[in-house]
């Protein structure tokens, strides 16, 4: 698992990370079943009046990942989910500086109450899943480090990606 407030870069590497493992793994991004109005069977997910169908939405990306494992092939699934709200695998965040951020979703016209809640999204994020990459750097380095973790975590190796993409 990837996860990632809005604004981190997590739709933007889904192209990097299916280029850069081909056939090696699915890689889905929770959005994918969403229309292009963010909208699911007719009900705009990110609403808070669909908050009651969080779970149901959330138990069926679970299912799609079991699934597809049954191939023996390895899921890596981004989403916006703390590990409490889907309760699967390893996580990892990819994350950017605030301003960043900030910038990233007003430019895709975001008010400014929703801008303060995907900050306060990151914020909570990163108390919950510690271990981060950069999503403030290109796509293909964001993919590259979100691999490394993958390999590093397939292997029982413990790599430090956010210090050592800082250094």
């Amino acid at each position: 698992m990837v996860t990632g407030a809005p604004g981190s870069g997590k739709t933007t590497v889904v192209p990097e990370l299916v280029r850069l493992s081909p056939g090696n793994l699915v890689v889905m991004d929770m959005d994918e079943l969403l229309d292009d109005n963010g909208r699911l069977l007719g009900i705009d997910i990110a609403s808070p009046t669909a908050a009651p169908i969080w779970p149901a939405y959330n138990a069926l990306w679970l299912r799609i990942t079991e699934l597809i494992r049954r191939s023996g092939i390895p899921v890596l699934l981004l989403s916006p989910l703390l590990p409490s709200e889907l309760p699967e695998g390893r996580w990892l965040h990819l994350d950017c500086p605030d301003a960043v951020r900030r910038k990233r979703l007003a430019g895709r016209g975001w008010p400014e109450a929703e801008i303060k809640e995907a900050l306060a999204d990151a914020a909570e994020i990163r108390k919950h899943v510690p271990r981060s990459v950069r999503g403030d750097v290109s796509p293909e380095r964001s993919a590259k480090s979100i691999l490394d973790w993958i390999r590093g975590e397939r292997f029982g190796k413990t790599l430090s990606l956010w210090g050592r993409l800082r250094s």
